[in-house]
């Protein structure tokens, strides 16, 4: 997969040297034939085999194959008939065409240590992993602080005549019943105090009602709210990383991604712009699986 890459980084870069010489004949690394491909897949396979390869190596050695496929010289690149411009000894090429050698092997070296995509992919799962492990452990200590916790925090009542009474504007997931009191966060009954369905709380006497001597599992309700949202960041963070991954995929590995996770077949034809849209498209909506 790497040779891959750093293949379609080569050829980027010497289509974009071509056309500042005034050729425009190099076509993108999608639309180029089987045989181009293979050739430039070849020299990098040669330089990173033979890292002290030299420019004029690198030449020789794509000379040599392409004598062996039955090419000659001509004075324009002619496909059908196998006539290529470049067909010459290195020391009878114009400088112009030296460089492109230059560039081809410094490429090579620049970026033959960067991480494979598949290793790429398989460091993104582990964090996935790891990530996900930190939260289970953190939720695992908010349930425990939950349970031992629940007599702490300010004391409200609820007041209004809307019973059950549950709590949508603060997103704290807290149900009331008429009368019933709650040991809520100082941020909370602030918030909730501000509505004349609340109040302070202050116990008087033993005489309370039935609704004030409830079980107080507020504190188990906010934390199993955190814990939902929680979830649900952690679900989009996940999503997001797994886009950003998608967003470094070649053409080929986002029609094998697309199916081995999705069963989701791929037009070869689209743009690799297109399938990345249309795979993270697939991430949006079946999640990271």
């Amino acid at each position: 997969m790497k040779t891959l890459a750093i293949a379609m980084i080569c050829h980027g870069i010497n289509a974009a040297y071509c056309q500042s010489l005034g050729d425009t004949s190099q076509p993108a690394w999608d639309d180029a034939p089987d045989w181009q491909k293979q050739s430039i897949i070849a020299g990098v396979e040669m330089h990173i085999a033979n890292p002290d390869a030299t420019p004029e190596q690198s030449h020789e050695a794509w000379y040599k194959q392409k004598e062996a496929e039955g090419w000659a010289y001509g004075e324009v690149k002619d496909v059908e008939k196998k006539l290529h411009p470049c067909f010459l000894p290195y020391d009878e090429l114009p400088q112009a065409q030296k460089a492109k050698d230059y560039l081809f092997r410094s490429t090579v070296h620049l970026v033959k240590n960067l991480p494979d995509s598949e290793d790429y992919l398989a460091l993104s799962a582990e964090v996935i992993s790891l990530r996900q492990k930190a939260a289970d452990q953190k939720n695992t200590a908010i349930a425990t602080v939950a349970t031992t916790t629940t007599s702490s925090g300010v004391a409200i009542q609820y007041v209004g005549n809307k019973s059950p009474f549950k709590d949508h504007l603060y997103n704290s997931a807290l149900t009331f019943t008429t009368g019933q009191v709650r040991n809520v966060t100082s941020d909370l009954a602030t918030n909730l105090l501000k509505h004349p369905e609340f109040k302070l709380y202050v116990a008087e006497s033993d005489d309370s009602t039935e609704s004030e001597q409830a079980v107080d599992d507020t504190a188990v309700v906010l934390a199993n709210a955190q814990l939902e949202q929680e979830k649900k960041d952690q679900e989009q963070t996940a999503v997001l990383d797994e886009i950003d991954v998608v967003n470094q995929m070649t053409k080929d590995a986002l029609i094998e991604y697309a199916y081995n996770k999705y069963q989701q077949k791929l037009n070869k034809q689209n743009s690799v712009a297109t399938l990345r849209t249309q795979v993270a498209e697939f991430v949006h909506q079946f999640g990271v699986v």
